[in-house]
């Protein structure tokens, strides 16, 4: 967990590597020219064809998985984040994550042709079609809100309310029900898709990156996978006894108003955790559960019948489960994501493999792969996102840097490490997009070199062992391929741009925001474009903790529109609050702001 000194650190959503250059958007992708991280994998003709959507290579494909042939591959947006098939099977829809929009497409033949374009806000994540057909649901992580889509029009029908990052849906076998799973508040949201009404809301407490979500064959619940965290200090110790991080899977009945409010089952096995659970996925009889550990390389397979769900499933695995039956481990390698039942075979998108993996469950064996770029030693920034995404560098493979640090971002959560040079002292943990660029580092700042935050955190926060000094450098080589994604709108107006040339009032807001910015409020002495931060700690009137280290170095306000929760230590829930109580101008040397002074600047404040 690398702490980069986040005064404003609320954290962004996902990770977004760009360590690939692109073609230019009028060229077709070459198979096999770049990495193409597949990211997620939807199935054609009941498993004889497979759409995977590459997240780096800004491309989706068409596979023939008998053949194990890429067919097709046509261009998306940038950084596509989940793919969906229609029910007839001859359409489909891509999410663009950077692009703030959804792709549509038609399968003729062997080829992928582009149909339309529909824009739905920023950083849209999972997506699904209606049973019928005749709608498609996308989690809009950077709005905070679940949309549907007409196909037939491409136009956005309505908006649901859905904080904080929804990543994950699912749809009831009758259509019913859509569930949206939200990664950084820890909430799985249920509507009624007839009437559009919320049909109920549950908080799964400590839950944090909540991957798969799926109903159960029957419709009577929702499984989510996640993990949790504990507020005990981060030592060998706690790691070894599952105090700091748990892999779980939480199943909540659809009844509304009942108690308990959902059940457990722990994942992870005594000296041999399972690392960042992610794609979850049900046989069509329901009778066998599949959950992919991205950061410990790894297929679990459970059988769902006399699964001991608990109020309280505690650190370990159960075992009773433990029998070589109930449960078993498939070794997979590099980065298993999504997985999708094919008949009787498990379909993997495994993105640092760069393939598609095809699983025999009754065997519990890896059958065969299909290679979807050609194999190349990586790059030493891939070497480098390897590591980072790697449960097993840690101590009995527990958590990743990812697991706190999510896709290169964060995951909104309180740590208490060593980070600071203390024990009780939690600090929440920032986010890494453009860290190798806003130095120093740790939230006091006493870090001056990145490769060696980067090799203590392999020592003294995950308990491995030391990286080799390549290693070290392949990581800060990775941290400098991250930063933040686009917003739709980034433009920020001249002051002395004629009115008639500044028609949105919005943008008017953002001018007169970055006014105050720099000259009433004061905030620019601390916050230098571009990176909006300075060297140096400072006392901005919060009290370190306990801390030895003095001030506070100013965060990087780039991003603040996909963070939150704020401050050091989380404390402000919004910037409205970080304004009003914790960090007023005033508290800098500034003046008071009137209230549409305040909202100015927050609007300013939201378009870095």
């Amino acid at each position: 967990m690398f702490r980069r000194i986040v005064l404003l650190a609320p954290l962004l959503t996902l990770c977004l590597l760009c360590q690939c250059q692109k073609p230019s958007v009028a060229d077709v992708p070459t198979p096999g020219s770049t990495d193409r991280s597949p990211i997620d994998v939807a199935l054609l003709e009941d498993g004889r064809r497979a759409v995977v959507v590459h997240h780096t290579a800004d491309s989706v494909a068409l596979v023939d998985l008998q053949t194990g042939k890429v067919l097709d591959e046509a261009r998306t947006g940038r950084k596509p984040a989940a793919v969906a098939v229609h029910p007839d099977g001859k359409r489909l829809a891509v999410s663009n994550h950077w692009s703030h929009d959804v792709h549509f497409f038609a399968v003729e033949g062997n080829k992928l042709v582009r149909q339309a374009v529909a824009p739905v806000g920023p950083l849209p994540r999972g997506l699904l079609y209606s049973n019928t057909g005749d709608r498609l649901f996308v989690a809009v992580a950077g709005a905070d809100e679940v949309v549907a889509i007409d196909p037939a029009t491409h136009k956005v029908t309505r908006r649901w309310p859905a904080p904080r990052e929804p990543r994950e849906l699912a749809l009831s076998a009758d259509g019913r029900w859509l569930a949206a799973a939200s990664s950084r508040s820890g909430h799985v949201r249920v509507w009624n898709t007839a009437t559009g009404e919320l049909h109920w809301e549950r908080q799964i407490v400590d839950a944090f990156n909540l991957r798969g979500l799926a109903f159960t064959a029957d419709g009577d619940h929702v499984i989510c996978a996640h993990v949790v965290r504990r507020d005990l200090p981060v030592t060998k110790g706690h790691i070894e006894e599952g105090w700091i991080i748990d892999s779980r899977l939480t199943r909540l009945p659809l009844k509304a108003n009942v108690t308990p409010p959902y059940l457990q089952i722990a994942l992870d096995v005594r000296g041999e955790a399972m690392g960042d659970p992610h794609g979850l996925a049900l046989s069509p009889d329901g009778k066998l559960l599949a959950v992919t550990g991205s950061g410990s390389h790894e297929l679990i397979l459970m059988h769902t019948e006399n699964l001991p769900w608990n109020t309280d499933p505690g650190d370990f695995i159960d075992g009773r489960l433990l029998d070589g039956k109930q449960h078993r481990r498939v070794a997979l390698g590099g980065r298993p994501l999504a997985a999708k039942f094919a008949k009787d075979r498990i379909v993997i998108a495994n993105y640092l493999s760069d393939a598609l993996q095809i699983v025999d469950p009754g065997a519990g064996k890896l059958e065969r792969t299909v290679a979807l770029s050609e194999v190349r030693k990586p790059t030493l920034a891939r070497h480098g996102e390897a590591i980072f995404y790697d449960a097993k560098r840690s101590h009995n493979q527990w958590f990743s840097c990812h697991t706190c640090h999510t896709d290169g971002h964060t995951s909104g959560q309180n740590f208490d490490t060593l980070n600071d040079d203390s024990f009780g002292t939690t600090k929440l943990t920032p986010t890494l997009r453009n860290v190798a660029r806003t130095g120093p580092w740790t939230w006091h700042g006493w870090q001056k070199d990145l490769g060696a935050s980067v090799a203590k955190s392999f020592t003294d926060t995950m308990y491995g062992p030391p990286g080799a000094k390549e290693d070290v450098r392949a990581v800060v080589a990775f941290l400098e391929t991250l930063e933040h994604p686009p917003l739709p709108t980034r433009d920020v107006p001249k002051r002395d741009v004629p009115k008639r040339d500044v028609p949105k009032r919005a943008d008017r807001a953002i001018a007169r925001g970055a006014a105050l910015f720099s000259e009433k409020a004061r905030c620019a002495r601390c916050h230098r474009p571009p990176f909006y931060t300075v060297p140096g700690a400072y006392d901005v009137k919060l009290d370190s903790g306990g801390s030895p280290h003095d001030g506070f170095n100013p965060p990087s306000l780039n991003g603040l529109s996909d963070r939150g929760p704020y401050l050091h230590d989380g404390r402000a829930k919004t910037l409205e609050e970080v304004l009003r109580t914790w960090h007023t101008p005033r508290h800098v040397g500034g003046a008071a702001l009137t209230e549409d002074e305040e909202r100015d600047l927050l609007a300013f404040l939201r378009s870095l």
